[in-house]
C-alpha cells in the first residue's frame, strides 16, 4: 500500500476537486504520484498533481476550474517541468507561487490534467484508491506496473528518437522497471554507480529473472504483444532502453 501524501492543498484546489467529485469526473493517476508508489522513490515535490481524465470530461473540469478562478497556463508563463507537459495536451493549472531564487528555479505548484486517449488506458484497467491510500476529497484510480508501462512505450511510439517528450519518457520507464522489480537502496551518503562492464551479483540476476518472469504474465492487447517482447529485452541487458524498438520501425 502506498499512500499519497499531498500537502498543503491550496483551499480554491481543494474546491476544485470536491466538485470533480460532484461531477463524477473519472481520474487516474499519472506521473510522479503513480511513479512513487511503482517503487520509485523520488525527492520530487508531492504537491504538484497530474491526472488522466476521459477526453470529454477536460471541458467539464476547464469549466468547473474556471468558476474557480483558474485559467489554463502556457509554457510561457509556467513552463514545463514534467514530461507530459511536453505533449502539449491537456490542461495546465497554477496553483501556488513562490519566490522564485537560484535555489528554487521551478517556484510553481500545478494542477495537470491529461487527455485519457494520450495513453489509450482503458476505464476498466485502473483500480479505485481506498480512503487510506487517497486524502483527497474526489475519487481517484491509479494503475498496475504493467498497465504504466504498456502505456509509456504506447507514448513512445508516437515519438521521434531523439525527441525531448521521447527521452523524458524512456527515462520514467527505466525508473519505474528498475525501482519496481530491482533493489536500488543503498548505504551510506551516495550510491556507487558500477561501470557497464561489470558482470550482475547473483542478487541482480535474480531480480532479473523474477521481472522477466512477472512480465512475461502481463496480459496484452492483439497487437501489443511486441511491447512485452521489447521490455523483456530490455531488462534482461540485452538491448538499451533507447534502444527500444516502436513495433512498426
Amino acid at each position: 500500500m502506498c499512500s499519497r501524501l499531498f500537502v498543503e492543498v491550496p483551499p480554491q484546489t481543494l474546491r476544485l476537486f470536491e466538485q470533480l467529485e460532484v461531477h463524477d469526473i473519472f481520474l487516474i493517476e499519472w506521473q510522479h504520484p503513480l511513479l512513487i508508489c511503482l517503487g520509485y522513490q523520488t525527492l520530487v515535490r508531492q504537491n504538484d498533481y497530474f491526472f488522466l481524465a476521459p477526453d470529454e470530461q477536460l471541458p467539464i473540469i476547464e469549466h468547473l476550474a474556471a468558476g474557480l478562478g483558474y485559467q489554463p497556463a502556457d509554457h510561457k508563463t509556467l513552463p514545463p517541468a514534467y514530461s507530459s507537459e511536453y505533449s502539449n495536451l491537456g490542461l495546465r493549472y497554477i496553483i501556488r507561487e513562490f519566490e522564485k531564487s537560484r535555489f528554487n528555479v521551478n517556484p510553481w505548484n500545478r494542477l495537470v490534467f491529461l487527455p485519457l486517449s494520450w495513453t489509450s488506458i482503458s476505464r476498466d484497467e485502473a483500480t479505485r484508491l481506498s480512503a487510506s491510500e487517497n486524502k483527497l476529497p474526489c475519487t481517484v484510480h491509479t494503475v498496475s506496473i504493467s498497465v504504466a508501462c504498456t502505456a509509456l512505450m504506447r507514448i513512445m511510439t508516437r515519438e521521434k528518437r531523439g525527441s525531448r517528450l521521447r527521452a523524458r519518457v524512456t527515462a520514467e520507464l527505466v525508473n519505474a522497471i528498475t525501482h519496481h522489480y530491482f533493489d536500488t537502496s543503498y548505504e551510506g551518503d551516495y550510491m556507487d554507480i558500477p561501470p557497464d562492464t561489470q558482470p550482475w551479483t547473483e542478487k541482480e540476476v535474480t531480480e532479473m529473472n523474477n521481472a522477466i518472469k512477472d512480465i512475461e504474465s502481463w496480459k496484452m492487447r492483439e497487437g501489443e504483444e511486441w511491447i512485452r517482447s521489447e521490455l523483456i529485452r530490455a531488462v534482461s541487458g540485452k538491448i538499451g532502453y533507447h534502444e527500444l524498438s516502436c513495433g512498426k520501425e
